[in-house]
């Protein structure tokens, strides 16, 4: 039988001052639904640097028990020490590795190091980026380029998933600053970080999913990747350990033009997809990846757009944070593993308000009276 782990017991969340006028900071809440103070606000810790659009964390939390965070638009980097939730630390901070410029995902990778994707060279957004190997401590390793000359297609690295036991890397292209579409998803060598090979998309049956590939998974047997597009498309890799690897559409979330589909989760047989311009999150089956099934849909308030989710270690529960009428507020949703459904935990709920979620539309917080925040990054604890 398999063992389920208990609840975590913190939500790290990465956090933007909202008017850009006070610093960025990590936001620390009671994520503990046996306590009776689930739902508080902990602690804070602010980075010292203001207006960086605070965005990406790491999606999973690592068992270092730290954290890798960036502020996008100020192309920096940050690394915290949670050991201690209630005495969290800033490691470092930096900006370009060598050459490579503007950070944006991070995955971790069998020894420790975080393998993590640049999306540009230089200033200017005008060469394409890659990946680059970090140390915990934020001491480069190695890196690759993403330029490929055997293909013409607009390439900005956006996030990327590691299998271990294939000696693969999968990462996709969207470029953050909009200067064009993307299409392509790129399949590397671990190992030596060589590029086998990029694959440039073909449209699904709406003609357009194909666009800015977003978010590369492994499924649950350690050798699938799926991959969700930001046009609201899902493909598969095909030949994933071969020398030639492909991607095929499998299937498509919506079929509204609208530019809305984000951070997905896999939950066992299942792929948990935020669908901003539906106010919803979608579960489908996944057992077969060749033939994705929709299974559930849960609806949020009109208006509010989820764009981040992550998965609690043991499975149970979702951290989902967003835009629009979301973007002040970080929910916690239920999961049910034997049937795919999705519900809000109603118990998880402001102190302050009593309304369902944690808000951050306030004036004081723990680092001094800064008003309203935006959380983007947000992970559950290892406890």
């Amino acid at each position: 039988m398999e063992t389920i782990e208990n609840s975590s017991s913190y939500i790290f969340a990465w956090t933007k001052d909202e008017n850009g006028w006070d610093s960025e900071f990590l936001t620390i809440i009671n994520a503990n639904p046996d306590d009776k103070d689930y739902g508080s606000l902990i602690k804070t810790l602010p980075v010292g640097y203001k207006n960086i659009n605070a965005h990406h964390s790491e999606h999973r939390f690592h068992s270092s028990k730290h954290l890798f965070t960036n502020g996008f638009s100020g192309g920096r980097t940050f690394i915290f020490n949670l050991e201690d939730p209630y005495n969290p630390k800033l490691i470092t901070n930096f900006t370009n590795m060598q050459k490579y410029t503007y950070p944006h995902s991070f995955e971790r990778l069998p020894n420790g190091n975080v393998l993590a994707t640049f999306q540009t060279i230089g200033e200017g957004n005008k060469k394409e980026g890659g990946l680059v190997e970090i140390t915990s401590k934020g001491d480069y390793v190695r890196s690759a380029i993403s330029s490929d000359p055997d293909v013409e297609d607009f390439i900005r690295p956006y996030s990327l998933a590691i299998l271990p036991d294939l000696d693969r890397v999968v990462s996709t292209s969207a470029d953050m600053k909009e200067a064009d579409l993307s299409r392509v998803v790129q399949v590397w060598r671990l190992s030596d970080l060589s590029l086998i090979k990029t694959i440039p998309l073909k449209p699904g049956p709406r003609g357009n999913e194909h666009y800015d590939p977003a978010e590369p998974r492994v499924l649950s047997d350690g050798k699938t990747v799926l991959i969700s597009t930001f046009f609201c498309g899902l493909y598969r890799i095909v030949d994933i350990e071969s020398d030639d690897p492909s991607a095929e559409w499998v299937y498509s979330f919506s079929f509204n033009e609208k530019y809305d589909c984000a951070i997905p989760v896999v939950n066992g047989e299942y792929w948990i997809q935020t669908i901003a311009s539906k106010s919803a999150l979608v579960s489908l089956d996944i057992s077969d990846p060749t033939k994705p099934k929709k299974v559930y849909e849960l609806k949020f308030q009109k208006g509010e757009w989820p764009h981040w989710i992550s998965l609690e270690p043991n499975r149970r529960r979702i951290i989902i944070t967003g835009n629009n009428r979301l973007k002040n507020k970080l929910l916690i949703v239920n999961f049910d593993q034997k049937t795919g459904e999705l519900s809000f935990d109603e118990n998880f709920r402001d102190k302050r308000t009593g309304e369902l979620g944690f808000s951050f539309d306030r004036f004081e917080w723990p680092h001094g009276n800064t008003d309203s925040a935006i959380p983007h990054g947000s992970v559950f604890s290892i406890d």
